[in-house]
């Protein structure tokens, strides 16, 4: 693809090549011979380079330096390749799985380099020897392949603020039962969970204080005490440096020394003794964290294959030292793992099992409910809808429904888990949990929405708590738009519908609902902290796997959003498939929310300023009908063309002559959805009549049985006393029966 080709596709972005390292150089056209023959020797070399050194000091190592890269923006300009998480996990795996006495030996800079390249190859080959199921079709090897790889590369569900306000909300909601059965409130275990991580922190921030003093003194005294520092932390490190403060003469070869002193030295930052953790926990939690740990060498017996897609450290993340204490490579993993954990210990308890179940649906239909109604205020949010097909007499229920002026947002609450065998690839595990978690609720959410569209006044909506009626306003045509909310999915390959295409499981007319975690409902309520910027992107949202094919996940989705408001010419690209690579840099910045003051300004739409101020005065009609619907036909505009009419306006206002007419017509097409955006410039207002006449034959020039369209129409008059418009009108004509409805 040309660049010309992707600017103009998706404004805003260029392409790039597919990120290449040196680890990989002459793999390129490898068969799955020479993957299985490397994956085997990389393995070899690893499990011998853990057992001739010190393999502490090689976990922790590897552990701080991801935790330093994991801390700085991807965006491409690294000139190494940064590790990934899952290679620190490995390399704990392994370190359980060796022996119990281990030999102290350093390891030299070098050779850390070589170990971490060596690291990377061991778990691309694992990915690429994967065996082929002959009966499978290349599509579903190929869907069965991104499986494997998500389960290995994807981790947080969350952000770590948004994990602990889940997990402690939903954990408080079983104490009793928790309490019960296990002796501790789980609550009370993830809040101990969140402590290690804190004690880790502040070892790290006392060890990098050091460093820097070591690295920035130029007094020898003071270089001395950092070492000494070093020295104390680790064994091995005040072995190496035995009778050495007197061996190096300048300053700077102290210091040189001193440093790589300090990189055998780690493992204290990630070692919580016995007195430390007797000052910070009371027994039961002490005991609880205990159970949360694995020892040296209790791994030792599993199918060494095992760990890639299903470590055991991701339900224990911690390793027990004897009478030491615990060692915690991976505070982390509290906030990457934190339902595999907590189900973990629940396993085996029936009446726990049963109340954890169903206080992740109540959480999650609460939790939904809850952050709808907060970004979008002006919204009424309805829990638990239930309605029946008049044809089949079959009842029906939506889990939260929300109606903003004329717009119907149907969320599905699915707490379901996905199962272990559907994270390895397995194609019968992938289709039954695809099928129930991410194509079932678009379902769900057409049902409603034919149900509306067919019986429109006559329809009935009721609660399911008290029965009570549902006032949806439908004297007026309503647009539904569904979302499927899940606590845990596949990310890009369940962010679009392609890959459920590929498993046959929808087709391309299938009612498909956009699958998103939580924790990306809450990312997008942080990042479009305005109600116009929430509602627009779930109104575009559901329309972008239409425009391109494209493989990426919620991140890239809303980046892409923040930087064109989802301008997207689908034309360019047909055909094609689209991969977003470090494309999610926009939400991986800290956000700060804008004052209450602003609450009415959109996000990633860059408006001229006079449309601006049009959709802030429209936003401030709270009593106007259509008002969102008029508000997003301008917010689907392509903003240079707006730019552009604005101009020609303010040039009539002016008193410039138009030669081509004071009737001014653009359009963007969305999907199925035609926006109409016409601007009357007049000398005198319009009669009604002829106003209403003029946009129905706008309206009849672009709908079909196959569009709906949305035309919204401005009057500007020369000599206004408004700074804005004069007039404004909506037409909808809905597709199918052509239904059109006016303001």
């Amino acid at each position: 693809m040309e660049i010309d080709d992707i600017e103009q596709t998706i404004f805003g972005y260029k392409t790039g090549e597919l990120p290449k390292f040196e680890e990989f150089d002459g793999t390129e056209n490898w068969s799955d011979e020479h993957w299985q023959d490397e994956f085997d020797r990389t393995r070899l070399r690893l499990e011998t380079f853990f057992a001739a050194r010190d393999p502490l000091v090689i976990l922790a190592r590897t552990a701080i330096r991801y935790i330093f890269e994991a801390s700085q923006p991807r965006d491409g300009s690294q000139k190494f390749r940064p590790l990934e998480q899952v290679e620190v996990e490995i390399a704990q795996a392994l370190l359980l799985m060796g022996h119990t006495i281990h030999k102290k030996v350093p390891t030299a800079p070098s050779n850390f380099v070589r170990y971490w390249t060596v690291m990377a190859r061991n778990i691309r080959s694992f990915i690429h020897k994967q065996p082929r199921n002959d009966t499978s079709t290349a599509s579903i090897a190929f869907v069965q392949m991104k499986a494997r790889i998500q389960t290995l590369y994807y981790r947080n569900l969350f952000t770590r603020a948004d994990c602990e306000t889940t997990m402690r909300a939903l954990l408080k909601r079983i104490d009793l039962p928790s309490e019960k059965a296990l002796g501790y409130r789980l609550s009370d275990l993830f809040d101990a969970m969140v402590r290690v991580v804190n004690l880790v922190e502040i070892r790290i921030r006392e060890f990098s204080r050091n460093i820097r003093n070591l690295l920035s003194s130029g007094i020898r005294s003071e270089v001395l005490e950092s070492i000494s520092f070093f020295r104390s932390c680790y064994p091995l490190a005040d072995r190496v440096w035995h009778k050495c403060d007197d061996r190096f003469l300048t300053t700077d070869e102290l210091r040189n020394a001193g440093f790589q002193i300090s990189e055998l030295a780690w493992p204290w930052v990630f070692t919580l003794d016995c007195t430390t953790l007797e000052t910070n926990f009371a027994p039961p939690l002490i005991a609880a964290l205990d159970s949360l740990a694995l020892s040296i060498g209790s791994l030792r017996g599993i199918d060494p294959q095992h760990i890639y897609l299903n470590n055991p450290i991701w339900s224990k993340p911690y390793i027990r030292l004897a009478e030491q204490g615990l060692f915690v490579p991976q505070p982390y993993l509290a906030f990457s793992f934190p339902f595999a954990i907590m189900e973990d210990l629940i396993a085996g308890h029936s009446e726990l099992q049963s109340a954890y179940v169903s206080a992740r649906a109540e959480y999650l239909e609460a939790e939904i409910a809850a952050l709808v109604s907060k970004s979008m205020p002006s919204a009424k949010v309805h829990r638990s809808v239930v309605w029946t097909d008049p044809e089949t007499n079959k009842r029906w229920e939506n889990d939260v429904v929300a109606l903003l002026g004329n717009f119907v947002f149907v969320f599905e609450a699915k707490s379901g888990r996905i199962g272990d065998s559907a994270r390895r690839g397995g194609e019968g595990k992938l289709r039954k949990n695809f099928r129930e978690l991410f194509v079932e609720p678009g379902l769900q959410g057409w049902r409603l929405q034919n149900y509306l569209n067919q019986y429109q006044k006559k329809a009935v909506l009721r609660r399911k708590s008290d029965n009570s009626i549902i006032d949806l306003e439908l004297d007026r045509p309503k647009v539904v738009y569904r979302y499927s909310i899940c606590f845990e999915h596949f990310t890009t390959l369940t962010s679009t519908r392609s890959y459920l295409k590929e498993l046959g499981l929808i087709k391309d007319d299938t009612a498909w609902a956009p699958v998103l975690t939580l924790g990306e409902l809450q990312m997008i309520a942080r990042y479009l902290d305005t109600e116009l910027s929430f509602q627009h992107y779930l109104t575009r949202r559901q329309s972008v796997d239409e425009l391109i094919d494209f493989d990426g996940d919620e991140q890239d989705i809303l980046s892409m959003y923040l930087t064109n408001g989802l301008c997207v010419d689908s034309a360019p690209v047909q055909g094609r498939k689209l991969a977003f690579i470090e494309a999610d840099e926009l939400v991986r910045r800290p956000h700060h929310p804008k004052s209450g003051s602003h609450k009415s300004l959109v996000r990633g739409i860059h408006l001229s300023p006079l449309w601006n101020a049009v959709v802030n005065e429209l936003y401030a009609c709270e009593g106007r009908p259509h008002r969102f619907d008029i508000i997003n036909v301008v917010l689907n505009q392509f903003p240079p063309a707006l730019a552009a009419m604005e101009r020609n306006i303010r040039r009539f206002r002016r008193g410039a002559h138009r030669e081509d007419g004071n009737t001014m017509i653009m359009k963007y097409i969305v999907g199925n959805r035609i926006f109409i955006l016409v601007c009357y410039l007049a000398k005198v207002m319009l009669d009604s009549n002829e106003w209403r006449e003029r946009d129905l034959n706008i309206v009849h020039m672009f709908v079909d049985e196959n569009t709906a369209v949305e035309c919204t129409s401005f009057i500007f008059l020369r000599r206004s006393k408004n700074s804005t418009f004069d007039g404004v009108g909506f037409r909808r004509a809905v597709s199918g029966e052509k239904r059109m409805e006016t303001v």
